[in-house]
């Protein structure tokens, strides 16, 4: 009776073992290509939830001939480069493409703020710079509040952001003031309710001058 109950036991630790061994070869057999669309769809998206009257897209594009770290966001496709794919930080890559997101929900988010429905041109800051300041914030907003561990280990490593971000362009601002944005935006919202500083940072981009 004893060896019949051992054979059984040994048979059942050897079943669970099967099966998760089963399981991590299914995450592991998973191409780079689509643990970024399975980020996108299970981490990303769910960001916006807030925003049920924008389309935030799921059909996922990739530009293969683009290997730096990229992406775009349309109202029906989001479009990553192969550079993107490949990047090993997953924190990058969520904020990446909540960036791209932000862009769509930046006029709606301004509205639910009674600013307006075009982003300002300023005296200094056109509206092209203000956009990327716009969604640079939503997506730390967003991230820090509701995928907190991925927005603290972004924060723990905002120079690798800052190395992504590239120099001044006419519609970008610099990868430096960029940061120094986000900075004062994750030191506002750690003395104050993130929400006030959230609201209080957007105002402030979008009348820039």
């Amino acid at each position: 009776m004893k060896n019949i109950i051992t054979i059984i036991i040994t048979f059942i630790v050897i079943s669970c073992n099967t099966v998760e061994t089963k399981k991590e070869e299914v995450v592991e057999s998973l191409t780079k290509e689509e643990k970024l669309k399975e980020l996108y769809l299970k981490t990303v998206k769910p960001l916006f939830k807030e925003f049920t009257e924008v389309d935030i897209p799921n059909e996922f594009r990739i530009d293969k001939n683009d290997v730096s770290v990229n992406a775009g966001a349309a109202t029906n496709y989001v479009e990553v480069s192969q550079g993107l794919i490949e990047y090993d930080k997953n924190y990058i890559q969520v904020f990446v493409l909540t960036h791209e997101l932000g862009h769509l929900v930046t006029l709606k988010q301004a509205e639910q703020f009674h600013l307006g429905t075009e982003i300002p041109n300023g005296a200094k800051t056109n509206a092209y710079k203000k956009a990327e300041y716009l969604a640079d914030i939503i997506a730390m907003y967003l991230l820090t509040t509701q995928e907190v561990a991925l927005g603290n280990e972004l924060i723990a490593n905002i120079e690798v952001l800052q190395s992504l971000l590239g120099p001044e362009i006419f519609t970008h601002p610099s990868a430096a003031d960029r940061v120094a944005l986000i900075n004062e935006y994750v030191e506002k919202s750690a003395k104050e309710n993130a929400k006030t500083a959230f609201q209080e940072m957007f105002r402030r981009i979008w009348k820039m001058e």
